[in-house]
């Protein structure tokens, strides 16, 4: 009798370990969603929508980052002027200047276009649609 007690008590903690592993499991799945659903590109993804460009988050594609930076200075002296006007006719501060944590993202439109996103401190600062061949800079939502 006193075995069968303890088998029983073996499989209830058995049971439970295995109830407390699947809770586990599954929060971290769902915050692993959550993640992929509210990450940085699905933040930018919807800030550019904003403007009138919808574009996937997964298309966003990183291509250069510096933490204590700007836009200017992530560029190193190439001439901004195109894309921040037109950055600024699609409504953003388009403050190459600003300093903080900068990532360029792109992403490819078809076509031959590429959208060019500049992010500081997580808030889109520049975006505009170039040409692949970087000859023609255009509004996202133009």
């Amino acid at each position: 009798m006193e075995t069968r007690q303890n088998n029983l008590l073996k499989n209830k903690k058995a049971l439970i370990l295995l109830i407390g592993a699947v809770l586990v499991l599954l929060t971290a799945l769902y915050m692993r969603h959550r993640l992929e659903t509210r990450g940085l590109a699905a933040r930018i993804a919807e800030q550019i929508k904003s403007h009138g460009l919808e574009i996937d988050a997964n298309a966003l594609k990183q291509h250069s980052y510096d933490k204590n930076a700007s836009v200017r200075s992530l560029m190193d002296g190439e001439d901004m002027t195109a894309a921040v006007e037109a950055s600024k006719a699609a409504g953003f501060s388009s403050d190459i200047d600003r300093r903080g944590e900068v990532y360029c993202l792109l992403a490819e439109l078809g076509g031959g276009e590429v959208l060019t996103v500049f992010v500081v401190d997580e808030e889109v600062e520049l975006a505009f649609i170039q040409t692949a061949e970087k000859t023609e800079v255009k509004p996202i939502n133009g």
